[in-house]
């Protein structure tokens, strides 16, 4: 489940609702499952966001941090929306002002796992809108993000939906992986499945990305 404060607000009936059916249609059948939650992070909003993991951190079995959005309404993970942002931004701005939202985040030590630290490339890429020539769009920016999460002791997540859109590629990369991994990081795997059909399929690719991790 994924929780934005600004546009959902804390809904905790509503949290609480969702984590009891887990516990009694899921996790009584099958002991390996756990609850949890993706929870969006603002600057702005980070007293609420300690306030809602010191209520929640014992009642979820797992809760991780992500950036899909800094300014209400222009998410940079659906087309659309990038779009108009790129209207109201350059493409530089954007990408230069994702990755200073997420360091701000690790920083925050809010979060003890991240999920998808490059998510800004899912449509800014070779394969769609390409990226200008002052774009800096390195590995290099993703490791750097990496290294202040192992400084943190932050887990990140090794996300394989990025071979539903254009990037092809899982986020981060499977180079990036790599590296970071033989620093020190701890990584978990995420499908993204929010259909059913999607999580059925993924099964066997998530096990294998975690053969994958296991191996380096």
């Amino acid at each position: 489940m994924n929780w934005n404060y600004e546009k959902a607000g804390v809904d905790r009936e509503k949290i609480r609702d969702s984590h009891t059916r887990i516990a009694e249609l899921i996790k009584e059948t099958y002991d390996f499952a756990l609850s949890g939650l993706e929870v969006e992070y603002y600057k702005d909003k980070e007293i609420e966001l300690l306030e809602f993991m010191d209520d929640y951190k014992r009642e979820l079995d797992f809760i991780a941090g992500s950036v899909h959005e800094w300014i209400i309404g222009y998410s940079v993970t659906t087309r659309e929306r990038l779009l108009i942002f790129l209207q109201k931004k350059s493409m530089r701005e954007v990408i230069d002002e994702y990755f200073e939202t997420y360091e701000m985040m690790i920083n925050s030590k809010i979060f003890k796992n991240v999920c998808h630290i490059d998510t800004i490339f899912r449509y800014i890429n070779d394969n769609d809108l390409k990226p200008e020539d002052n774009c800096d769009i390195s590995e290099d920016r993703v490791i750097e993000l990496g290294k202040l999460c192992i400084n943190n002791k932050i887990k990140i997540e090794y996300n394989l939906s990025g071979a539903k859109f254009p990037i092809k590629r899982p986020f981060p990369s499977r180079n990036v992986v790599s590296f970071l991994k033989k620093k020190g990081a701890k990584f978990f795997v995420g499908s993204d499945s929010h259909k059913l059909d999607y999580f059925e399929e993924s099964v066997s690719k998530v096990k294998k990305a975690y053969n994958f991790l296991n191996l380096i």
